[in-house]
């Protein structure tokens, strides 16, 4: 094989690697995007139980 022909079928297969992890770029960035959101979702909640908690412990140190 001829380096010409070698650089060749490193650029293709290069290439079909790349057009491989392309094709999974829309279903991986989904996945983070839907994670994303339950995790925004989660944070979300978690920051209304803490606001609770911190008035509740006012609320007890006040009536202590």
């Amino acid at each position: 094989m001829t380096r010409q022909e070698s650089d060749t079928s490193s650029v293709s297969s290069c290439a079909s690697l790349n057009a491989e992890n392309y094709s999974q770029l829309p279903q991986a960035f989904k996945e983070t995007h839907e994670e994303v959101n339950w995790l925004a979702i989660l944070n979300n909640r978690l920051k209304g139980l803490n606001n609770w908690l911190e008035n509740r412990v006012k609320a007890l140190e006040e009536e202590l």
